[in-house]
């Protein structure tokens, strides 16, 4: 009905875009794809091959373009078109707006992407865009800029894996013959490593009954879904638990397993408890979208509601991009993200988070997450095949929390067993068909699908230049 309403409206009064940004001092991944792919320039005297994968545009608007300094950018599968991106750093026209898109000094305008009907799902655009990312960043832009319209979900996945986030809105108000633009930049959010430390360093008191029951929890979900023989070294994609608490899971990857975190504070406060355990791993501040790993060095990932405290949803593809490289084929990931199914998370996603946070019902920056479609379709568009999905945590949170910091500063052993009982029984609420509005996490299983026999993209674009 949404869709629907603004395709009226569209018609009429009123019609907008989704700004889309991908700055280009950020790392770029390098993107596999599914079938041999070569990206270069399309030029002149290739026209007719791009109107033969185009019919339904003119070569000589091909060629006004090329002479107008816009560049396009295509990929070729045994020498044939299969996908092509313009780009332009002056005066793009948004036609559905009927005006030009207004660029800074070092900005780049991508349009018009289109991939062949076989060649869709095979990484293609993502590829595309991550190769003329390069192009650009090594021409001096700083950064490439994209409109889609809000109700084509399926356009945004290519631009958020290879590094876009929605930046602002642009669009058009009509009234007969009078004509309103507008373009509204999003106000950024500011979440630091610097801020994280600070989180750490507030957090050392962790309350014991409620990490207790959170470890349980996951070190279920492992014996579950990861197969304890030739797992391979472990990963874990953030250090909290291990710095603020007895009960972290670090351990339960096995030893010699590898732990992340953007916080200097949360690592060295992580790798002292665990040096005092005798346990022996490895310890790193990096950030989850840039892993200082070489491609499939673990056998096993556990990212227990780490990716959903990115303010935009292009940070969480392209972090999963980055675990797709770093596990091996045939790898097992355990990730979990905040259920927005859930009434309590959706309402909280909804208010303000100056609220929330003032009031102590979120102690600390929460960003974006995905439901149970878009997160599957997220992994397997990073290359996962998802196996398995459920939702953990059915203790409602806060009230749980609450009455947990009460119990134990009762001083009362007894009582805290209890209650600590009384939150595991919770867990049996994940048999229920109604698990998915209990849950306040959601739960993949998804495995790395084997490479298929194609060239590295940056193979393609030496090929493809020459």
């Amino acid at each position: 009905m949404r869709t629907l309403w603004f395709r009226v409206l569209g018609r009429t009064v009123y019609r907008r875009l989704i700004v889309m940004e991908r700055r280009l001092d950020e790392p770029i991944a390098e993107i596999a794809t599914g079938v041999p792919a070569v990206v270069s320039l399309l030029s002149d005297a290739e026209v007719d091959d791009y109107t033969a994968f185009r019919p339904d545009t003119e070569a000589a608007e091909v060629r006004r373009r090329l002479r107008a300094g816009h560049r396009c950018f295509v990929v070729r599968n045994d020498e044939r078109i299969v996908h092509a991106g313009w780009a332009a750093t002056t005066k793009p026209w948004v036609a559905y707006l009927g005006c030009e898109f207004p660029l800074a000094p070092g900005d780049v305008y991508q349009s018009d992407s289109y991939t062949a009907a076989p060649y869709r799902g095979l990484n293609l655009a993502t590829a595309r865009v991550a190769w003329m990312a390069r192009f650009f960043r090594e021409a001096g832009a700083r950064r490439l800029l994209a409109a889609v319209w809000p109700e084509n979900a399926r356009a945004f996945r290519p631009l958020e894996k290879a590094g876009y986030r929605r930046f602002g809105i642009i669009g058009v108000v009509r009234l007969a013959g009078w004509r309103h633009h507008f373009y509204r930049r999003r106000a950024a959010a500011s979440v630091t490593p610097a801020y994280w430390d600070d989180v750490v360093v507030e957090r050392r008191h962790a309350i014991a009954q409620w990490r207790a029951y959170m470890q349980r929890i996951y070190v279920d979900l492992m014996r579950r879904w990861i197969a304890p023989a030739g797992a391979g070294r472990g990963l874990k994609t953030d250090l909290f638990e291990e710095a603020v608490s007895a009960h972290h899971l670090l351990g339960a990857l096995g030893s010699g397993s590898i732990g992340i975190d953007c916080s200097l504070a949360a690592v060295l406060a992580a790798r002292e408890r665990l040096r005092r355990t005798g346990s022996h791993h490895v310890f790193v501040v990096a950030d989850l979208r840039a892993i200082p790993l070489c491609a499939g060095a673990v056998g096993h990932i556990l990212a227990g509601s780490s990716l959903d405290h990115f303010p935009d949803k292009a940070d969480i593809a392209t972090s999963l991009s980055e675990l797709a490289r770093v596990l091996r084929p045939g790898g097992t990931l355990v990730v979990t993200f905040d259920n927005p199914h859930n009434l309590a998370v959706w309402l909280r996603n909804h208010l303000p988070f100056t609220w929330l946070n003032r009031l102590g019902v979120v102690p600390y920056y929460i960003g974006q997450t995905y439901g149970r479609a878009e997160g599957r379709a997220h992994l397997e568009a990073a290359g996962f095949a998802v196996t398995d999905v459920t939702a953990v945590a059915h203790a409602v949170r806060a009230p749980a929390i609450w009455l947990t910091a009460l119990a134990e500063s009762c001083n009362a052993p007894r009582l805290e067993r209890l209650w600590g009982r009384t939150l595991h029984a919770f867990e049996r609420l994940e048999r229920w068909p109604t698990r998915y509005r209990t849950g306040y996490y959601l739960a993949f299983r998804a495995e790395k699908r084997a490479p298929p026999a194609a060239l590295s993209l940056d193979q393609g674009c030496e090929r493809g230049l020459r």
